[in-house]
């Protein structure tokens, strides 16, 4: 420092002593000031009405997940991408909340939401702040605090100095909502209903920031206070019409509307400098301030427009986002689709994508593929393609800066086949083919079928006489069973016996009538057969020359015997075969038993004698050339009733000795109900 002073002091005023002297210092000192002040404006930048900005007032600024910065002035809002500006025409925006994929806009008499290229207008009163608390977005107005419904805007009742109060700010912190009003500071525990709520700070609190555990709040002429456990543990005096305070790394900006911006160290709340018109290129008369994603601050006035001030240099890898997705030249409503599925008229497909670099707008670089290799690096951010063919797609795009590149970003979509390349419309054609040929074929059988009605009509006489005759095998009874039956009723006529006479007729009619009723039916319930054997084998009893006993017993798991149908004369012709063949004439002990059971859906019957066993008794039959037509027959209907018929007839053996014949078989179960 000493020998640059005695530099200028020797170089421009060699001769001179203490008036040289001054204005050396007056040239250091000017050198001094102006060196910084030039630094200072080669990082900083201003947008105004000439660069595409509706308005020099701005109110707000904020920043879109695709790096979009969002402006609000005091002629509607814009959108900026470093090179040009988007505005939309509205009424004086006072604030903006970016959350996610939503955009809210506070307005004087309401909120606007854009989401997916829509927007939603909800009316309330001047929104002066909005913000993202415990998930719900909550407005600050100038007619207390209110809650952004699904499709309205409900008023909080609070307290009423607040209810009725204008609200500049709100924050949550460390489980407490601070309310920042003209009326001054307050803390509540909750929003909704709250049970405590407590004043900290009497004047007018214009704005409030967290910072190292402690929450700062900007009062409009006593300077910040720095609260902590809803205590004020420092104040920072000289600081007056404060209306907005940002932290920018380890620094609190300080923005006031009159006196430019004030820079304090973020640990000490020291003065580190001061941002205005007398030591830079900057308006003093400053609304707000923001920092980008790159680490840019920018600096919304109320007269000069928009300023970027760029300190550091900040090497951040691009990251490429889909913009839009046109169909058929018509915006789609959303992107958050893993798939889309178009029809095969929707063919005309567009993407639009964009890397925002606030930094270096006009530096990035883009690619695309299509299912195919990558295009060459372009500066085009859209693309269209047309009159796709039916398939699957897969979109990819790329972005670079300089030798930086980003991820890239695939987006799938389907087209569907046309209706008359489908399989099934294919299909439908030939079918349609197939039936014409079959009309076709139709008329000419119809002209055979006259022909052949003659063998037909022969066909089905035959197949009823068929019916009748199995019929009449169902109605099949043994005629030496009906002879005896009547030559036994004649003797008990003979012999006078009328009581015995009368019962006994009056068994045989009941037997008969049974017998040709059940003959009409194909099924019958199950009591009704079991009373039918019983005449019957009463009857045997009376009138056969062998002695027999007989039991019927029946398990039908609690279901009445009157519900379960089966086909008539179906267990008869068995009982009959073991009377006639089973015991021999001198047999004293013969039994019959007769056993009916439900097991698994399926209806079982068991019938056992202790005669002279299966085989012998064939062998008799043989002998006496007789052949039990019913019996053959009741077997083929058993086995034509399911597939799952297990007919079996087997030889009941103790110690190789015969005891008797065991016949079992079983049917689907069949109820009425």
């Amino acid at each position: 420092m000493k020998i640059f002073f005695k530099f200028l002091s020797s170089t421009l005023y060699p001769k001179r002593g203490t008036e040289r002297n001054f204005m050396v210092l007056i040239i250091f000192i000017a050198l001094f000031y102006i060196n910084p002040t030039h630094s200072q404006n080669l990082n900083l930048q201003n947008f105004s009405i000439s660069d595409g900005l509706p308005t020099t007032t701005i109110n707000d600024i904020d920043q879109d997940e695709i790096g979009y910065l969002w402006i609000a002035t005091d002629k509607g809002y814009s959108k900026f991408d470093g090179v040009n500006f988007t505005n939309y025409k509205q009424e004086e925006v006072n604030c903006l909340l970016i959350e996610k994929n939503k955009i809210y806009i506070g307005l004087k008499n309401g909120l606007l939401v854009l989401q997916n290229n829509k927007s939603t207008f909800f009316e309330s009163k001047e929104i002066l702040k909005i913000k993202l608390i415990h998930h719900k977005i909550i407005l600050a107005t100038v007619q207390g605090v209110c809650e952004l419904k699904e499709d309205y805007i409900q008023p909080l009742e609070i307290h009423p100095q607040i209810d009725f109060s204008i609200i500049n700010d709100i924050i949550s912190y460390k489980n407490t909502v601070y309310i920042a009003s003209i009326k001054g500071l307050w803390s509540i525990e909750k929003l909704y209903k709250p049970l405590k709520v407590e004043k900290l700070i009497e004047e007018n609190t214009t704005s409030l920031l967290i910072n190292n555990n402690q929450l700062i709040v900007a009062t409009a002429t006593k300077g910040l206070k720095i609260i902590d456990d809803h205590t004020i543990v420092k104040s920072v005096p000289n600081l007056e019409n404060i209306s907005s305070i940002k932290k920018r790394n380890d620094e609190i900006w300080i923005a006031s509307p009159k006196n430019g911006i004030d820079v304090l160290e973020a640990n000490t709340y020291i003065f580190k400098r001061k941002i205005n018109k007398y030591n830079t290129a900057i308006s003093s008369q400053i609304n707000t301030v923001f920092k980008d994603n790159q680490n840019s601050i920018w600096i919304g006035s109320s007269n000069k427009g928009l300023y970027k001030y760029s300190s550091e240099i900040v090497v951040i890898k691009p990251e490429v986002f889909i913009e839009n997705i046109a169909v058929n030249y018509k915006l789609i409503d959303s992107l958050n689709v893993t798939k889309l599925v178009l029809k095969s008229h929707e063919n005309n497909i567009s993407f639009s994508y964009k890397t925002i670099n606030l930094k270096n707008p006009k530096n990035t670089e883009y690619r695309y593929q299509l299912n195919n290799d990558f295009t060459p690096w372009s500066h085009q951010n859209q693309v269209d393609f047309a009159n796709l063919k039916a398939g699957n797609y897969q979109f990819t795009v790329q972005s670079k800066e300089g030798s930086l590149l980003s991820k890239k970003v695939t987006f799938s979509f389907f087209i569907e086949t046309p209706m008359y390349q489908k399989a099934w419309f294919i299909i439908l054609c030939i079918a349609l083919l197939c039936l014409l040929l079959a009309l076709f074929i139709e008329l000419h059988i119809r002209k055979l079928n006259k022909k052949n009605q003659q063998k037909i009509d022969t066909l089905k006489v035959a197949n009823h006489l068929l019916t009748l005759e199995q019929k009449a095998l169902q109605l099949q009874m043994n005629p030496h069973f009906i002879f005896n039956v009547l030559n036994g009723i004649k003797a008990l006529g003979n012999s006078g016996n009328s009581k015995e006479l009368n019962k006994t007729i009056s068994q045989f009619s009941i037997l008969l009538r049974s017998v040709l009723n059940n003959s009409r039916l194909e099924e019958i319930s199950l009591h009704d057969e079991i009373e039918t054997l019983k005449n019957y084998l009463e009857l045997e009893q009376k009138m056969n020359s062998k002695s027999f006993k007989y039991t019927i017993q029946t398990s039908l798991n609690n279901i009445d015997s009157e519900e379960i149908l089966i086909p008539p004369m179906l267990l008869q012709p068995f009982i009959e075969n073991c009377i006639k063949h089973a015991f021999q004439p001198n047999t004293s002990d013969a039994k019959i038993k007769l056993l009916i059971e439900v097991k698994n859906r399926f209806l079982h019957f068991t019938v056992e004698d202790n005669g002279i066993g299966f085989h012998q008794s064939k062998k008799v039959k043989i002998k006496s050339n007789h052949q039990s037509v019913a019996l053959e027959v009741t077997k083929e209907r058993i086995q034509h009733l399911s597939k799952y018929n297990s007919f079996s007839i087997e030889e009941i053996k103790e110690q190789n000795e015969i005891k008797g014949t065991k016949i079992g078989f079983k049917i689907p179960l069949k109820t009425d109900y």
